[in-house]
This record gives C-alpha cells, structure tokens and sequence, in this order.
C-alpha cells in the first residue's frame, strides 16, 4: 500500500513539473505574440542586413548602419542593425567593435542644446536617461577577411519620452577588446562615426 502511495506521489509530481514546464513556455509565447500584435517592437534587423550587404557591395563602405532615422512612439522599441566589413589592408581576421552613445537632442526636448546639462523628470541629465534607452551586440566578433558582423542595436523609448528627435552616434573600433573604450577620438574603423536619429512622435 505504502508502495502504490509513494509511486502516486512521484507521479505527481512529475506531472506538477511538466505544467510548470508547459506553462512557461506558454507564457513565452503569449508575450512574444502580444509584442508582434500589439506592435511593441519594430524589428528591422533582417531588412538592415540585405541593405548593409548591399551597401558594402556597391560602395568602398566598411561600417554603416541601417536605418540612420526613424520615428517611433514613446513605449516601442526599434531593433535595428549595423554593419562591419573586414576589408583590412593586411587581409588579416580582426576583433571589431561597436559603440552607441547619445550626443543630442531637439530644442523641444533639450532648449540648451547639451544633453549633458539639460535633466529630466527625477534629476538625471539628459545624456543619462538616453544612455538607458540602449542595448547592442557590441562584441567584440572576430571577423575574417572580407567577411562582415551585423550586430543588432536596440533602442528603446520609455513611455515618459518627449515628442522630439534623439541622436545617437555609433561607431566601430578594430582590435579594441572593451566597446566603451571605442570613442569618437579612438575610432578606428569605418572613417567615421554614424549618425542615428529617433524622433519620439
């Protein structure tokens, strides 16, 4: 009897742990459909790709990203992508990386035009608030000869985002092992850094 009992148990909990298991995954799924139905999230990773891989065919190009401006409503997000092309001189691999940081901001977000200077709602500065507002594949990637990385870069407007327009830089440093220390003064790949505008609408 003692035995029958203890199998019931076990086969309980067995069956407690494969609907802890299922609803997981169920919970997963709902939220990624209600961010695809709700249009939380405006993934153009893939569509940046095909236009970066077309851009580093047609052009001498090795860093860009894809799209350079965007509008978006404060509470979304934007998924968008850069892109790196190894076309060293030595034909050699190398480590790249990719930096984002904020440098500015519209007159009606930031009247004096420093972002450094101007605080928002709760104290912090300006450049702070859109600091947070950043992810990145930021690698660093090894990269072989002619080939290319595109590392996603996500930006992500709070729901307490001004209407206005928010500029970003990204740049892309080779053999620098720690992306903060790509710099618009240390950049050392791509020429320049690229300029990305998110207008809150």
């Amino acid at each position: 009897m003692r035995k029958g009992a203890v199998d019931i148990s076990i086969g309980f909990i067995v069956v407690i742990i494969f609907a802890v298991i299922l609803l997981s995954l169920a919970i997963v799924w709902l939220r990624g459909t209600i961010e695809q139905i709700t249009g939380l999230t405006t993934d153009l990773s893939q569509q940046a790709q095909s236009k970066l891989t077309e851009t580093f065919r047609q052009a001498t190009s090795n860093f860009a990203v894809w799209p350079n401006q965007y509008e978006i409503e404060p509470g979304k997000k934007l998924v968008m992508s850069g892109g790196v092309k190894n076309n060293a001189p030595d034909w050699q691999s190398h480590d790249f990386v990719i930096n984002v940081v904020p440098i500015a901001a519209s007159s009606s977000v930031c009247p004096t035009g420093n972002i450094e200077t101007c605080t928002v709602p709760g104290g912090i500065t300006m450049k702070s608030f859109m600091e947070g507002w950043v992810t990145a594949d930021k690698g660093p990637t090894r990269v072989e000869i002619n080939g290319m990385w595109f590392p996603k870069i996500t930006i992500t407007l709070p729901n307490n985002a001004m209407k206005g327009d928010y500029i970003f830089n990204a740049m892309a440093c080779k053999d620098i092992l720690n992306p903060n220390d790509c710099t618009r003064t240390t950049l050392n790949w791509g020429g320049s850094s690229q300029s990305i505008m998110v207008t809150a609408k």
